[in-house]
């Protein structure tokens, strides 16, 4: 199989190497946290009977405001990419929310705080993600000066750490936004054992129950953690969405003869863009061109995205046209100008790619299962398939009928159904900053 790569063994992570090589300042910054963290602690141990009494008698309310801590921002990935549209609608609407980040060059900005890393590192199972080590004392700092009363972390880096010391440090609920998920990514690329697999699902288990609340992003993942192996409380597990933006009416689509010379409008063109490694099915696209290929001869794929597995997928499917990283705009005139987005991930727990490209009217076919189908409304704007096979042939399906303007229009309405006005008020309700009915008064007040 060409593109497979070695599998890691996760079990050869040696975790006292890691110390080992952790510099003074993090050291310091460890010992210093702990004893911090004790006297904070007795300090703080009667915030919730303070804050149940101000309720019942109505006055000194703490203001109801979260820090969401994160590893990833500014990264070229769909958690950053989502994690940036959350924060600019934070940023438009003002709402009591302020992300926290780690990076050596990002500036302080409106409802973003910047923390400098004392040290950074790389693990090779992690292909090219960097870990950033912040500074504890500094984020503890922001969050008692922010006058901050709960917290929320997307990552399962050094930021989760940071969200849980918060949460005992100042006896405040701390949430949890699931993006990954970490069995199907273990599964695919480690030589794990089931008995290893199962280790790891325990630890995943103790950790996502120090949390008030856990986000998920599909039905499949509520259903897991609220299941027998997991076993969280239901009312703990809160379905939520990723939000797109309303279309840029100024994107005009790509003409594909810039892409293939001598290509029409009529020419079927399909595309993939995502990172390419080998968890977001990559390796799938060449079986399934070379059989869609067999009855549609013209058929063309473009590829935008880089990763890992980029240089394996060239030389096991080089009829495609590769295009490297792209960005938004580049990618937008993509969706709107090339005909079928195919999507041949199992691992995406949402799939932001999926939806932009609802968004800016491409129908997606994707495999029937996690986030894609929850999105996708199968035969009116897009199409769920189990294999590699169905996909192909529906594929072939798509381009002998006549209702493609049909499906693009259904696409485009899909994605109404995920904008920030529909998502956010939910998401702060959930974290307890607003209660339930509120937006509903403001919009009538403001009427």
């Amino acid at each position: 199989f060409g593109g497979r790569t070695k599998r890691s063994d996760m079990s050869r992570l040696n975790i006292s190497d890691l110390l080992d090589h952790l510099s003074f300042p993090v050291l310091v910054t460890v010992v210093l946290a702990g004893t911090i963290l004790a006297s904070t602690r007795v300090l703080y141990q009667n915030r919730r009977f303070l804050n149940e009494f101000a309720e019942t008698v109505g006055c000194n309310r703490h203001p109801r405001r979260a820090l969401y801590l994160t590893d990833t921002l500014m990264d070229k990935n769909g958690v950053s990419s989502s994690l940036s549209a959350k924060l600019k609608e934070i940023q438009c609407s003002n709402l009591p929310i302020d992300f926290l980040i780690c990076h050596p060059e990002a500036e302080t900005q409106l409802h973003l705080h910047v923390v400098r890393p004392l040290t950074t590192f790389t693990l090779p199972d992690f292909g090219e993600q960097e870990f950033r080590i912040p500074d504890l004392l500094e984020i503890t700092r922001i969050f008692y000066q922010g006058g901050y009363d709960r917290v929320i972390c997307s990552t399962e880096g050094p930021m989760a750490l940071a969200a849980l010391f918060i949460k005992h440090m100042f006896n405040v609920p701390s949430y949890f936004f699931m993006h990954t998920d970490w069995m199907e990514f273990i599964k695919d690329t480690t030589d794990l054992n089931e008995h290893e697999r199962d280790r790891i699902r325990r630890l995943l288990r103790f950790f996502y129950k120090q949390f008030a609340g856990v986000f998920v992003l599909n039905n499949d993942h509520r259903e897991w953690l609220t299941g027998h192996q997991m076993q969280l409380d239901k009312r703990k597990v809160f379905l939520t969405a990723h939000h797109t933006a309303k279309r840029d009416s100024s994107i005009i689509g790509v003409e594909k003869s810039e892409l293939f010379p001598g290509a029409t409008a009529s020419t079927p063109v399909l595309l993939f863009a995502s990172r390419l490694s080998k968890e977001k099915g990559v390796f799938d696209l060449p079986e399934i061109f070379a059989c869609v290929k067999s009855s549609i001869p013209d058929i063309k794929m473009v590829i935008a995205g880089s990763g890992p597995a980029e240089e394996a997928l060239k030389r096991q499917f080089p009829e495609a046209l590769y295009l490297g990283w792209v960005d938004k705009r580049r990618l937008a005139q993509l969706y709107a100008g090339l005909d079928l987005f195919v999507f041949p991930s199992r691992f995406d727990t949402f799939g932001n790619v999926v939806l932009e490209s609802l968004a800016n009217g491409m129908p997606v076919i994707a495999y029937n299962c996690k986030g894609p189908k929850d999105i996708i409304e199968n035969g009116i704007s897009g199409y769920l398939v189990e294999n590699k096979l169905q996909m192909s042939e529906q594929i072939v399906r798509y381009f002998a009928k006549t209702k493609s303007r049909v499906m693009r229009e259904n696409a485009r309405w899909r994605s109404e159904d995920y904008r920030a006005e529909q998502i956010m008020p939910q998401f702060l309700v959930d974290l307890g900053l607003k209660e339930v009915g509120t937006f509903e008064n403001q919009q009538s007040t403001a009427a």
